[in-house]
């Protein structure tokens, strides 16, 4: 089976007159399962995705490459480098003995969901262990990192926030040994543009002037229009380029003309739901991940259909998350 780009952008079972849920790249499982039946389509679809049109090496890049007659070991062989290699070959999915309908199925579940799937609702939706759920769910993240590209041209919102449990419902005990109601948070920074809607999160060490500078200069060109809040640290933004506007929320003050921070404050107000609703607890070792999961989602909008799942497979090329590397 082969699937061209052609033909998996547009789902055969999508009807003449497109629905609001078919507009926005929202399938049913029963769709999913419609449309990859089996293991045989689950790699066209992702060979189509991750390939194109024209197969490649995942060792060297190579693309003189021929496709193996009986599969074995691998899909294909590279001439150049002389190493069989498939589909999985130079991405998260290298490595694995999952079948790639469980990834599909894998990304579809999480983006399903709006505030995300635990490992613990993975494995049980997937059948396989909770180890394996956990793992490859990190997997999926990792191909979710944002790209290093600068946002320019747009009003591009930025802020900060805080992430972990709440004071009042720790443990006396807890809350004694904290001592601190900011020690159990972790800082996160995150930049959206308003028109694309594209965001981009992570976690940092604290939220000075120095730091918060530095990642506006990393992320956002110069001469862009830049909203944030009252935040010292973002004070003589206009020194360095930008034309910085901001609310004063001390002051209630919350829109002014199209100055405001809402479209980024939502994006956490998301995030915070998802750590207290789904996962419970993000460790700062983890949190980047969850972060690039939350910022994906927000950035390639509410589907979950093949369009956005053929997006994160795109993501994949060229990363590599090992079990060793994670949990070290």
């Amino acid at each position: 089976m082969t699937f061209s780009n052609d033909a998996v952008n547009a789902n055969p079972y999508m009807s003449a007159t497109p629905t609001k849920k078919e507009q926005q790249d929202i399938i049913s499982l029963r769709k999913f399962n419609q449309t990859i039946p089996d293991e045989e389509a689950a790699v066209a679809f992702a060979e189509s995705k991750i390939w194109g049109d024209t197969p490649f090496c995942g060792r060297c890049g190579g693309n003189n490459v021929y496709r193996v007659e009986n599969g074995q070991p691998m899909s294909h062989r590279c001439r150049d480098c002389r190493k069989y290699f498939s589909v999985r070959t130079g991405t998260v999915m290298a490595e694995t003995n999952l079948p790639v309908k469980t990834w599909l199925l894998a990304i579809h579940l999480i983006h399903t969901s709006r505030k995300g799937v635990s490992a613990l609702q993975m494995y049980k939706m997937l059948g396989t262990t909770y180890k394996t759920a956990w793992f490859l769910c990190h997997r999926i993240r990792e191909a979710m990192k944002a790209d290093k590209s600068m946002f320019r041209g747009n009003i591009v919102e930025v802020d900060e926030t805080y992430v972990g449990g709440k004071w009042n419902r720790m443990h006396k005990s807890k809350r004694e040994k904290l001592g601190d109601p900011m020690a159990n948070k972790m800082t996160v920074m995150g930049f959206k543009d308003r028109v694309t809607g594209r965001v981009v999160a992570f976690p940092i060490a604290n939220s000075s002037g120095t730091a918060l500078h530095d990642k506006v200069m990393t992320y956002v060109y110069p001469g862009t229009e830049v909203h944030t809040d009252g935040h010292g640290g973002y004070a003589n933004l206009n020194g360095f380029g930008y034309v910085h506007d901001w609310v004063n929320h001390k002051v209630g003050e919350y829109v002014r003309d199209q100055t405001t921070t809402n479209g980024i404050e939502s994006f956490w107000s998301l995030l915070k739901r998802g750590y207290t609703g789904v996962f419970h607890f993000m460790s700062w070792k983890h949190l980047h991940r969850y972060c690039n999961e939350f910022a994906f989602r927000q950035s390639v909008g509410p589907g979950n259909g093949f369009k956005t799942i053929g997006k994160a497979l795109g993501g994949m090329k060229g990363k590599r998350l090992t079990y060793k590397a994670l949990t070290a």
